[in-house]
């Protein structure tokens, strides 16, 4: 059962596009999607605290019609709590609804529920057959949208409703928007998934001075939840920057490995060309030390990835037999990027599994069907 939420759309209101923007990807032209810089940096926060588990939230915000060009202005986001799972994954219910609609009321009055988000970390941000369905039921208005989010390898895409509105389909693009925005600043606070706030109730009467009567501590001002607010961001971009400097000392490692691996190169070269008569000696040193090079790279990878899926490696054996034909049968919910996944590791099988069944497109795979994998 869905909650019923008061909120009406803004038509002809008065309304000024943002003018701190920053462009993610191109410009779509039917649904112009703003994110509000607080909301887009604490989905990534909620997303990565589940430890791999998908999660899932509500875009709150408005939608606006203006002069022919339509506007959905994202401002807030709530977490979707006591979720229940349908056919193996998360999903809104009743208890999620009920306390989406009184976060709604606490945190975020005036707007409605324009969308929602589904994080699955190590996944892509792919668009599922049980994602669509899940849509549809819900969220209905042509202007609400899903917004699928990979924490691990930081991609995110929104989706809404083609213009038949018979499906879904990814959009070209949307902005990240920078405003004071102090409905989510209030919500980060309380709902920080970095440090759990300080609770603002009584402390009891200290024995040894019962005369003094009960404390209380003082309710934070505007001024300093702005700054909890300014504090949750910059551990939040510390953390990424710590993980940018991760990544640059992995590519300077593999950067010195293969200057070594090049100066071994020549040094092997040039005893080649002093003695003839170990060249194929020197062959099998060679081969040795790439073998060993492959083996470091990816090593140094699967440390900075620290994938929790094991079930990635499964394909590996069916990339050794190239020669043996291979089918697969569609079951509900799959999707092209899960069966590449499932037989080579990641999405790079997509266009081989399209072009070796005819398939124009990816999304067009139903129940039933049986694929070709090459």
């Amino acid at each position: 059962m869905q909650y019923q939420f008061d909120g009406e759309r803004e038509r002809r209101a008065e309304f000024a596009m943002p003018k701190r923007t920053k462009q993610m990807g191109g410009i779509e032209q039917r649904l112009r999607i703003f994110v509000e810089d607080y909301v887009y940096t604490y989905l990534y926060q909620y997303g990565r605290s589940g430890g791999g588990a998908e999660k899932l939230a509500a875009l709150v915000g408005k939608y606006y019609e203006l002069e022919g060009q339509r506007v959905l202005l994202i401002s807030g986001a709530i977490q979707a709590k006591g979720t229940v799972q349908e056919g193996g994954t998360e999903r809104f219910g009743d208890e999620t609804w009920e306390y989406i609609g009184g976060q709604l009321q606490q945190y975020f009055k005036g707007m409605t529920v324009v969308g929602w988000v589904h994080c699955q970390p190590g996944f892509g941000a792919f668009l599922t057959a049980k994602d669509e369905q899940f849509h549809r039921e819900y969220f209905k208005e042509d202007w609400q949208v899903l917004f699928a989010m990979d924490t691990v390898d930081r991609l995110d895409s929104f989706y809404l409703y083609n213009e038949d509105g018979s499906g879904l389909r990814q959009a070209r693009g949307y902005f990240v928007y920078y405003d004071r925005n102090r409905e989510m600043q209030e919500y980060m606070l309380d709902n920080s998934m970095i440090r759990p706030r300080e609770e603002a109730a009584e402390i009891e009467t200290v024995a040894e001075q019962p005369k003094e009567g009960a404390r209380r501590r003082k309710k934070p001002t505007q001024e300093e939840r702005m700054d909890a607010a300014k504090e949750i961001r910059r551990v939040l971009q510390k953390r990424e920057t710590v993980v940018k400097q991760a990544k640059r000392e992995h590519d300077l490692m593999l950067l010195a490995v293969s200057g070594v691996l090049c100066v071994v190169c020549v040094c092997m070269g040039m005893a080649m060309m002093q003695s003839l008569g170990r060249l194929q000696l020197v062959e099998k040193e060679l081969m040795a030390m790439q073998t060993s090079y492959q083996t470091l790279a990816e090593n140094l990878e699967d440390a900075r990835v620290q994938s929790v899926f094991a079930v990635q490696k499964q394909p590996q054996t069916a990339e050794e037999q190239p020669e043996q034909k291979r089918s697969y049968t569609v079951e509900s919910g799959d999707s092209l990027g899960f069966i590449s996944r499932k037989f080579y590791g990641d999405s790079s099988g997509i266009r081989k599994i399209m072009e070796a069944n005819g398939l124009a497109n990816a999304d067009m795979i139903f129940e039933g069907q049986t694929l070709l994998i090459p």
